[in-house]
């Protein structure tokens, strides 16, 4: 008989299907086999040895050091496994165990070997290596965002990856287990342990996350993956390193709240999860920790959830769970409860043989013993341990750290930043060079990122407690630069951290000098609330290199703010600050510019001479990428102070200066300089190409005892990402007479048209006339008027200046490829104060990329 085609397919299938069952069978049955036979010759000492994880000293197996002699009485880690038949050990950058990938790579062979020559059976190495704020294996391995950042990608894919690339990398140390992901749900903004370890304080959100870091560590990287803390650690303000945290949700919240990640951890697969020195007396009224609850870890970990992988308590050295009972009581306890593993007791010769004494004593039967060794054995041979606990040295450098994976770091990163306020719109940032202030902890990171898009960053690093004088330095810094960024660190926690809120202190005394400030908490984002209202603000939720990257790809607006808030930020109050899944955004194909037009006349200072001081102040002030100057003196008199006034003002505010003369005058005395009056330009972008076009002009005097004016009509040149911009600046006649206006018009569009199509164009100065003169018409066909494009203005075309309409003493006109996205003219400032007797006009622009 001849088979249809969907016949054969569903036989293959059939055929496929029961070879994978029967292979599944088999490698059981070979699992099984092996760890009866191993239990059977084991004695009860390396029974007892496999349930402790301990740490040893040395950056190589056979390294002597004072600490562990100490300890444990003998010198190596390798004497340290064998003498207590460890069935773990645990690396910490403290131990000087990660100091580089080959170099951990050997000590997980020799560790190996120890332990292998030893019980013949192959050590479980593990790391809390969670990323973000909880890191042992540094650089060159790949360095991810953490949990928080993770939560505000929303994204399970993201997850997933991170862990499957930090799995393979991992396992090719030689670390077998990663003691991640957190599943804690912070639900407590003043959780000082947990944080933004978290995923979120959104349960469902960080069930997902968890489940996908579960699939990406075990089923892509091939290491066992660690859930914690059970039964959850997300609401507490307490640390468990240095107290006994209550829990106080009834049962219905903890089920609501905390169960749902550690439920679909179970469900996809985790092979261990790791016990919180925390009492949760819903669970178990009698008040002991949950690392030493029977109703906790046996009655619903192992009974209601079904959880029947291994269990490792936390730290048997933190507080927690020592305050209760001595350090000899808490390992028999644990094991009690329904511990398999036991991490770090304090005094691990007395954990050891307390364990060994209740057995040999009948308080806990070896049956007990037995039943959480098979769970450890089969774990290890489960993970290839048995059959490969080497790992090959010569390799490690080929998985570990690779650019495939460093970009996949950068593209989480990427979409994790999340931007909180941008009351100013003052981001994104031009490209244009500016002076960046980066401030607060550990700014380094960022500054560099900062210098590479052609900052000039100056670092003040005042770290989580600045001091006064430190804060000093920084303010005073912040106030001449154009541009301060500042980084805090837990600022909300003055118990511990900061305790004198010298963090707080800092960011407000940089957002009181007025000058533009960026805060960017990179760990908890809750710190936005304890601070004075800051107009921009944006978390990254850790402060590692890709996240400082991503920071400032934002800045400059390379790529958009995609990042959502994973938890609700709370004012002081008690009121919503930002609610759960805030985030702005905005389009990084625009690339931003502030152009700003002003009239320097010299009403500023005593006796009306230039006060160059005054008038730097004020051109900083309008944090414009390009300032277009009018009337301005070169050499001019002793109005200027004989000074080259575009010069100083350039040198004062950091820009590139462009002159063109009006007026150029002998000099007064063999020797010295040409008297030239005339208009500037500002630029932060270096200058491509300077001209001073010719153009109708009419002079102001009359009749006019000075030489013929120059032409007076200036171009500049620069390149803004690839795009060349062409500004012009020009200041004609106080006439208002058409005649001449026309013919300068003429001349502007003929000059105009002599650009590149498609190059950007903007012309700044003055008219003379309203934006509705007849004779203008011909101009604004090919440019748009600042004034009339903006949705509104501070001022408006009939209210500046106030001495007549047809005095449009600052204007800012673009032209095609260029969108007015506000203009404005600057609020009044006391003639005290005043840098001249003009004001300004800014305008924010915008061309698409």
């Amino acid at each position: 008989m001849e088979l249809t085609r969907r016949q054969t397919l569903g036989l293959a299938a059939a055929t496929v299907a029961g070879s994978t069952v029967a292979g599944t069978t088999a490698a059981a049955a070979h699992t099984d086999r092996w760890v009866r036979d191993t239990l059977r010759r084991m004695t009860l000492e390396q029974k007892v040895g496999q349930l402790f994880v301990c740490y040893a000293y040395g950056p190589t197996a056979a390294t002597a050091d004072a600490r562990n002699t100490s300890l444990y009485g003998v010198a190596t880690p390798a004497e340290v496994v064998a003498k207590y038949n460890l069935g773990g050990v645990i690396y910490f950058t403290w131990t000087d165990s990660v100091h580089d990938p080959e170099q951990i790579a050997g000590l997980s062979n020799g560790l190996q070997a120890a332990s292998l020559a030893n019980t013949g059976v192959p050590l479980q190495i593990g790391a809390d290596q969670e990323y973000g704020s909880v890191v042992r294996v540094g650089p060159p391995a790949t360095q991810f965002p953490g949990g928080m950042a993770l939560g505000a990608t929303r994204s399970a894919a993201f997850a997933r990856q991170a862990g499957a690339i930090a799995g393979r990398e991992l396992k090719a140390l030689g670390i077998t287990t990663d003691f991640a992901p957190d599943a804690d749900v912070n639900v407590n903004p003043l959780n000082p342990v947990i944080g933004v370890r978290s995923v979120s304080s959104d349960p469902a959100l960080v069930a997902e996350l968890v489940a996908a870091q579960v699939k990406g560590y075990q089923r892509d990287g091939h290491i066992v993956s660690t859930a914690k803390h059970f039964p959850g650690h997300g609401d507490t303000a307490t640390d468990s390193h240095t107290g006994i945290p209550v829990i106080d949700h009834t049962r219905e919240e903890w089920t609501r709240i905390d169960m749902p990640p550690f439920q679909a951890a179970i469900r996809a697969g985790i092979q261990s999860i790791m016990t919180a020195h925390i009492v949760v007396p819903a669970l178990d009224p009698a008040g002991d920790p949950a690392t030493l609850s029977r109703p906790i870890l046996t009655g619903i970990l192992r009974e209601q959830l079904r959880f029947d992988g291994v269990v490792i308590t936390d730290s048997l050295g933190m507080q927690g769970v020592r305050d209760k009972y001595g350090d000899a009581e808490i390992p028999l306890r644990a094991i009690e409860a329904g511990v398999d593993q036991l991490l770090m007791p304090v005094d691990p010769g007395l954990a050891y043989n307390s364990v060994l004494d209740a057995v040999r004593g009948g308080r806990i039967s070896e049956a007990r013993i037995d039943e959480s060794v098979e769970r450890i054995l089969k774990l290890k041979h489960d993970n290839g341990l048995v059959d490969r606990p080497y790992v090959d040295v010569s390799r490690v450098l080929k998985i570990v750290g690779t650019p495939a994976g460093t970009a996949e770091a950068q593209r989480i990163a990427d979409h994790s930043t999340t931007l909180l306020r941008n009351d100013a719109e003052l981001l994104p940032l031009s490209p244009a060079p500016r002076t960046i202030v980066v401030a607060g902890y550990s700014p380094t990171t960022l500054a560099t990122a900062l210098q590479r898009r052609g900052a000039t960053t100056v670092v003040k690093d005042t770290g989580s407690t600045p001091t006064d004088a430190k804060i000093t330095d920084a303010v005073t810094a912040a106030s001449t630069a154009d541009l301060t960024v500042v980084l805090t660190n837990k600022a909300w926690d003055t118990a511990v951290t900061d305790k004198q809120a010298k963090q707080q202190k800092l960011v407000n005394a940089l957002l009181a000098t007025g000058r533009p400030v960026v805060l960017v908490p990179v760990r908890d984002p809750y710190d936005v609330a304890y601070v004075d209202p800051a107009p921009t603000v944006l978390v990254t939720y850790g402060s590692t290199a890709v996240s400082m990257e991503a920071l400032a790809k934002v800045l400059y607006g390379e790529i958009a703010p995609t990042g959502k808030l994973p938890v609700e930020i709370p004012a002081e109050n008690a009121e919503t600050l930002f609610p759960f899944g805030h985030g702005l955004t905005f389009d990084p194909r625009d690339t931003r510019l502030t152009v700003a037009s002003y009239n320097i006349h010299a009403g500023a200072g005593e006796d009306n001479v230039f006060d160059l001081d005054r008038t730097a102040r004020a051109l900083k002030a309008l944090d414009a990428d390009i300032i277009g100057l009018q009337e301005v003196d070169v050499h001019w008199d002793t109005r200027s102070q004989w000074l080259d006034t575009i010069a100083e003002l350039a040198t004062r505010l950091g820009m590139f200066p462009a002159f063109a003369p009006i007026y150029d005058l002998d000099p007064p005395a063999a020797g010295q300089p040409r008297r030239q009056y005339g208009v500037g330009v500002l630029s932060r972008f270096p200058l491509v190409r300077v001209e001073n076009h010719s153009i109708t002009r009419l002079s102001t005097q009359d009749p006019n005892p000075v030489p013929a004016p120059a032409p007076g009509f200036l171009e500049v040149e620069v390149e803004v990402r690839g795009r060349r911009l062409h500004v012009y600046c020009t200041h004609l006649d106080y006439r208002g007479d058409p005649t001449v206006r026309t013919l300068q018009v003429a001349d502007t569009v003929k000059i105009l048209s002599q650009d590149r199509r498609g190059d950007l164009q903007i012309l700044v100065g003055d008219f003379n006339a309203e934006a509705t003169a007849p004779e203008l018409s011909g101009l604004w066909t090919r440019l748009s008027d600042s004034w009339t494009t903006a949705a509104s203005t501070t001022g408006g075309p009939d209210t500046y200046p106030a001495v007549a309409a047809n005095k449009r003493i600052d204007f800012v006109t673009v032209g095609s490829g260029l969108n007015v996205r506000s203009a404005a003219v600057p609020a009044e400032v006391p003639i005290a104060e005043a840098a001249s007797d003009h004001r300004p006009m800014i305008a924010h622009l915008s061309f698409r990329r």
